[in-house]
């Protein structure tokens, strides 16, 4: 709902997560394709209609922006420039990923030493449900994401070999590598490494994660084990 700051400025407060704001990005492909490929009027009214059905409860339909957008898909032969330019108001209404400060992140990782810091400036928080930054050099991955009430960081080893495959986190096709993390030790000098697929570009993987239980159950299973204890 909208309201007043301090100077009495309009503002909206944002309710959408990131993953339902990528979700709804992903049903407008999904319009735009009907919209560009099939002839059939009554066909792309029903597709029209059954993605209405899906995004319209997630979005908060008494601010105006969001009249706007809903008016807006109905247009005929909806483009994807169109669908951009009807996507961008609703960004203030994401609640985004928080901006963490160097010492955060050096807090999440503290066995890391001289931990290479993400590049903040090439990110856009509004499509992030979970920060991830690669260290080419070093061959890691590092993960910073919200779990059981709390915001978790994950540092594990990124295999140089990119294949096609499914990403355990966003359930998605692409290019994925595999991520290993040491989860516990057995004090005899070896060590348990756990993990799975993962999309090597955490950004397109956070375009295209649209549900948050992968991400929670591929957050259990890399954890160190001392995080399970409560």
């Amino acid at each position: 709902m909208s309201g007043l700051n301090l100077k009495g400025t309009l503002f909206m407060k944002p309710t959408i997560t990131t993953y339902q704001y990528s979700y709804i990005t992903q049903q407008i492909d999904d319009l735009v394709s009907a919209e560009l490929s099939v002839n059939d009027a009554q066909i792309r009214a029903a597709v029209l209609a059954k993605i209405l059905d899906r995004i319209t409860p997630l979005l908060p339909t008494d601010e105006p922006v969001v009249t706007t957008f809903l008016q807006g898909l109905q247009t005929e032969r909806l483009t994807r420039a169109k669908a951009a330019k009807l996507l961008d108001p609703l960004i203030p209404l994401v609640v985004p990923f928080p901006q963490l400060t160097p010492k955060q992140l050096e807090k999440l990782f503290r066995k890391v030493k001289k931990l290479k810091q993400p590049n903040w400036s090439e990110m856009r928080l509004h499509e992030m449900t979970y920060l991830g930054w690669n260290d080419g050099g070093n061959q890691k991955k590092y993960l910073v994401a919200p779990y059981e009430g709390r915001v978790i960081g994950i540092q594990g080893e990124l295999s140089p070999q990119t294949v096609k495959g499914v990403c355990a986190i966003c359930q998605t096709i692409g290019n994925v590598a595999l991520f290993l993390s040491t989860t516990k030790s057995s004090g005899l000098g070896t060590y348990t490494k756990k993990g799975n697929y993962v999309c090597r570009d955490s950004a397109q993987c956070n375009r295209q994660l649209t549900d948050l239980q992968p991400l929670e159950d591929f957050l259990t299973v890399v954890q160190p084990q001392r995080n399970h204890k409560k």
